[in-house]
């Protein structure tokens, strides 16, 4: 049944795909639902069931010659690199193509579907349990409803692409969203996600490290989410007040008395190597407050920045945000290269990056414009 469903797929060569997640529960969320839909046919694939293996699948979605539609589809990358080892290709995100032809980035695939195509949704089953056996009608219509009009979006989004001149763009940032360096657990960087990470001194960011690849490798053993094994609150107090041995563990408020018994020791050896890092090997977290003056300089220049994406049909939220385009000005007022910024690099360099820097240096203007119920810029 599976290998007959892709064959049809590798012959209509392009096929939307989404899944339902339960995430709460275990290290990697459990898979419990795949929908498929071709411009043909709508397809459910039970992955609980006994006698199926998604490889073959997985595959398909690495296959270069077949186009993939998802919406918001960083989810559904994830499994294919896990199983696969390798990055999908030739997929086409309409929530991100939505932003580039003059629709609000990020947008639920209801209101799009309401936009493009006129039909109205069910409401979301967030809550619903997707691993309970046999899925109600109303489920199982819920689930095909997420990719049926997917390939009909695709379509549509193509053409006002091409009319703008934008498919290369949302082809490299589509590109860009299956990079298996978003996906997986990076002790390096990952500790910077961490909730109240920025208020700590670099000496409890050294120990925050190390706790958190601590953390990460005991839930993964455990198999639950680790923020569920271990909330970031505690991780953080076990960061700025360290503790050096396992029987003071019992002072600190929110540590689970089953993970201190189990892991005291762990604890404390983390802590430890975070607290002998020479200075100079201590990462710092870059926080800076600017000064009224520039904090308004660099509110106007976001506003340039919305207008310049607002008069190519871009949503500003899908190239940049407001901090980077701080980052961005302090290095342009102390002449200072930026190319480490998103800002500048790929598409976002050509769409915003130089436009927004010859403007800081005099060498363009805006001239703004409304026609046609939109914003017009010519830079």
């Amino acid at each position: 049944m599976l290998q007959e469903l892709i064959q049809h797929l590798c012959t209509v060569g392009s096929f939307a795909y989404d899944s339902e997640f339960i995430g709460e529960l275990t290290y990697h969320p459990k898979l419990c639902l795949v929908q498929v839909a071709s411009a043909q046919r709508v397809s459910l694939i039970d992955p609980l069931s006994d006698d199926i293996d998604l490889t073959p699948f997985w595959e398909l979605i690495c296959e270069k010659n077949v186009e993939k539609i998802v919406h918001a589809g960083a989810q559904d990358v994830e499994p294919v690199i896990r199983h696969l080892g390798r990055e999908p290709v030739h997929l086409f995100d309409t929530q991100i193509a939505a932003g580039f032809v003059g629709m609000a980035y990020p947008v639920s695939l209801s209101k799009l579907v309401m936009e493009i195509v006129g039909a109205k949704l069910g409401k979301g089953l967030t809550f619903t349990h997707w691993d309970q056996r046999p899925l109600s009608g109303m489920q199982l219509r819920y689930a095909a409803d997420d990719v049926r009009y997917l390939p009909a979006l695709r379509a549509e989004l193509g053409k006002r692409l091409d009319a703008l001149s934008h498919a290369q763009w949302c082809r490299e940032e589509c590109e860009a969203m299956c990079d298996a360096k978003l996906y997986g657990f990076d002790p390096q960087t990952y500790y910077l996600r961490v909730r109240g990470a920025g208020s700590l001194t670099a000496q409890s960011l050294a120990v925050l490290r190390e706790l958190t690849a601590w953390r990460d490798s005991a839930a993964r053993e455990s198999d639950v989410p680790p923020r569920s094994f271990l909330k970031d609150e505690v991780l953080v107090d076990l960061a700025r007040s360290p503790v050096k041995n396992v029987e003071k563990l019992a002072r600190v408020r929110g540590l689970p008395r089953p993970v201190e018994a189990q892991h005291g020791s762990a604890i404390v050896a983390a802590t430890l190597r975070g607290l002998a890092l020479p200075a100079a090997e201590m990462p710092q977290m870059r926080h800076y407050e600017p000064s009224p003056t520039e904090r308004f300089r660099t509110d106007a220049l976001w506003a340039a920045a919305q207008a310049i994406c607002a008069g190519q049909s871009i949503d500003a939220n899908l190239i940049t945000n407001q901090k980077e385009i701080g980052e961005f000005y302090r290095h342009a007022l102390a002449e200072k290269p930026a190319n480490e910024l998103s800002l500048m690099t790929g598409w976002r360099r050509a769409a915003l990056g130089e436009p927004l820097l010859e403007l800081m240096i005099g060498k363009r203007s805006i001239n703004l414009s409304w026609g046609d119920g939109s914003l017009r810029t010519i830079v």
